[in-house]
């Protein structure tokens, strides 16, 4: 597995977003939810994911929320108390989704892995996890886009004991510290 990081690309970035190469701007549902479906998928093997599991990916279907209140099998629904938290809602047409991981350690090398395997299928794709504690993460098939506490990080091996960290600790403010 420690090889497998080792291949990871770890890159600081200071920008507040990460340009949208999608051509023509507008992103389909059924793109973005292909990803999210297949992240969901990878997620599933390693805990609990949720809000919402899978959902088909149907063509000509301009919204799926209203496909999901005529067929209730539309979207199946996601597993309770879900470790990896991954964002059932397109908030906008650029290519990563959101995650969210809680629990005793979502956050390990063999998950990181299967992730970054994933993301390989989907060229230019991201998942962005964004409740590392002072940091921020976008996770992309061969790199790791690092800001925060994890930008100190030289390798994908640093990345996961800083983050697995941060998560442990959990948000505190500077006072919280000395108790």
């Amino acid at each position: 597995m420690t090889k497998g990081l080792e291949a990871l690309k770890v890159k600081a970035f200071t920008r507040d977003r990460v340009p949208n190469d999608h051509p023509g701007g507008d992103l389909p549902w059924q793109t973005y939810h292909t990803v999210r479906n297949a992240l969901v998928k990878t997620c599933r093997r390693y805990g609990p994911t949720g809000p919402m599991g899978v959902i088909k990916i149907v063509e000509g279907v301009e919204n799926p929320l209203m496909m999901l209140a005529k067929d209730q099998d539309f979207w199946e629904s996601g597993d309770p108390d879900p470790a990896y938290f991954i964002l059932d809602g397109q908030p906008n047409h650029e290519r990563y989704c959101y995650a969210e991981l809680y629990g005793d350690d979502p956050f390990n090398a063999g998950w990181l892995m299967s992730i970054t395997e994933t993301l390989r299928e989907f060229d230019g794709w991201g998942l962005c996890v964004s409740n590392i504690p002072d940091s921020y993460l976008l996770i992309f098939g061969k790199r790791l886009m690092v800001k925060g506490r994890l930008a100190k990080c030289q390798s994908a091996a640093e990345v996961v004991a800083e983050a697995r960290r941060l998560l442990k600790r959990g948000n505190k403010k500077w006072w919280q510290f000395w108790r």
